[in-house]
């Protein structure tokens, strides 16, 4: 068996003693051991979700430990107050805070600070860069880690937004450009950076390859284009789980439509981070496929549970090199509205 095929078959395996996503109240009235509750401190209002749901059917939690971002403290102030009133009505005096300095670092620390072997990790409000280190911690754990995550009701840009957008376009303007200037999700200038502990590794004098997730700010997959000599490329564009957000992959696919033309280009659920795991190594293990010729570089723009699936596509193919685009600024009142629906699933440890 080849070196590649190791590599197939272990994903093959993950995906056989892995579970799907589940929904997060029925999974609550199920469970019956004790649990605890890691979760990171957020600017949207669906940082709460959980805690809502867990209040809603007054559960009571053995212990939650809560991790605040020290970088920027103002950025995440707007749903502080409910958090600790949530914290305090379902686990009385057995709440903390812990400083968020570093994804790996401090999940670490929070699931060590937990009383029970069940825990559950929030990943609502940890970053994209940030859930690699959070789930290597998670995976270096003893504990049963459950992952719980809340999606928005409203995701930005608004469908209003968009269609006001596109029609006051002009023939002359480019709408990559112009949607890189609205004040939505972020800024328009992006650092290119690896995430630590995935950076993979090129081989001597074989070309790149880039497979890359649209964003809705152009300029953030842009900068990964450009910060590297790719020889091939395969994009991804997120199709949304509800029917009713439809439009937004064809958005996607029109803000990007430069970067993206006479290239190939694939669409995979936001949702599901067991099928995206699947459509990776479908793809990835073909004959004539990307890892048997090139280096693969991967730049996680996508949806939460497609970045977990590129997290356990990263640890079991290590020569993968990960990669994202860091905003110096998030626009925290135009990011998403409301809360939505809440799941969760058993995280198996990578073998």
């Amino acid at each position: 068996m080849d070196f590649v095929s190791i590599e197939e078959e272990a994903l093959k395996d993950f995906l056989n003693r892995s579970y799907d996503e589940r929904d997060f109240s029925q999974w609550l009235a199920e469970i019956d051991n004790p649990f605890s509750i890691v979760m990171a401190e957020g600017f949207e209002e669906r940082t709460i979700g959980i805690l809502e749901k867990i209040e809603y059917y007054n559960c009571k939690i053995s212990s939650i430990v809560i991790g605040r971002y020290i970088d920027n403290p103002l950025l995440n102030k707007k749903y502080r107050a409910r958090i600790e009133q949530l914290a305090e009505k379902i686990a009385p005096n057995r709440w903390f805070v812990i400083e968020n300095h570093n994804a790996g670092l401090w999940v670490s620390e929070a699931i060590n600070k937990t009383d029970t072997n069940d825990v559950l990790i929030d990943i609502t409000s940890i970053s994209n860069r940030g859930l690699f280190g959070a789930l290597d911690s998670a995976n270096k754990s003893d504990k049963n880690i459950f992952i719980g995550y809340t999606e928005a009701d409203i995701y930005w840009p608004r469908k209003k937004d968009w269609e006001q957008l596109k029609e006051k376009l002009t023939a002359n303007e480019n709408i990559a450009e112009i949607v890189d200037t609205k004040p939505w999700l972020f800024g328009y200038e992006q650092f290119v950076e690896l995430i630590p502990d995935h950076e993979g590794y090129d081989s001597a004098g074989c070309n790149r390859a880039l497979v890359g997730f649209l964003s809705y700010k152009y300029a953030r997959l842009a900068a990964i284009v450009g910060a590297d000599e790719y020889s091939q490329f395969l994009f991804i564009a997120g199709r949304p789980r509800l029917s009713i957000n439809a439009w937004r992959l064809d958005a996607l696919k029109d803000i990007n439509k430069e970067i993206t033309k006479n290239r190939e280009l694939i669409e995979m659920d936001t949702f599901a981070y067991r099928n995206a795991i699947a459509q990776f190594s479908s793809f990835l293990f073909s004959d004539d496929s990307l890892l048997q010729k090139y280096d693969v570089h991967l730049a996680i723009l996508g949806s939460k549970l497609q970045t977990v699936a590129c997290w356990v596509l990263s640890n079991i193919i290590r020569s993968i090199t990960v990669v994202t685009s860091v905003p110096p600024q998030y626009f925290s009142e135009s990011f998403s509205e409301g809360i939505g629906a809440s799941w969760v699933f058993q995280l198996i440890p990578l073998k």
